[in-house]
C-alpha cells in the first residue's frame, strides 16, 4: 500500500464519518438560531456570504 492509498482509505472513513454525523443530527433547529445572530451580507465584490451554518461546521472540524 503507498502513502497516497493510505491517505485515500483514510479521506473516506473521514467523509462517511462525517456524512454518519449529517444524518444523526437534525440541522435545521441549530441553522435557525444561527440565522438570528449572523447576517450573512455580500462582501465589497459583491460575492454573497457563506451561510452561517456552513461557517458553524466549518468551525466545528478544526477545534
Amino acid at each position: 500500500m503507498s502513502f497516497s492509498d493510505f491517505d485515500a482509505t483514510r479521506r473516506t472513513r473521514k467523509g462517511d464519518f462525517l456524512n454518519q454525523i449529517n444524518q444523526l443530527i437534525n440541522w435545521i433547529p441549530i441553522e435557525q438560531t444561527i440565522v438570528q445572530h449572523y447576517a450573512a451580507v455580500s462582501d465589497a465584490t459583491g460575492r454573497p456570504a457563506y451561510s452561517g451554518l456552513l461557517l458553524f461546521k466549518f468551525a466545528g472540524r478544526h477545534l
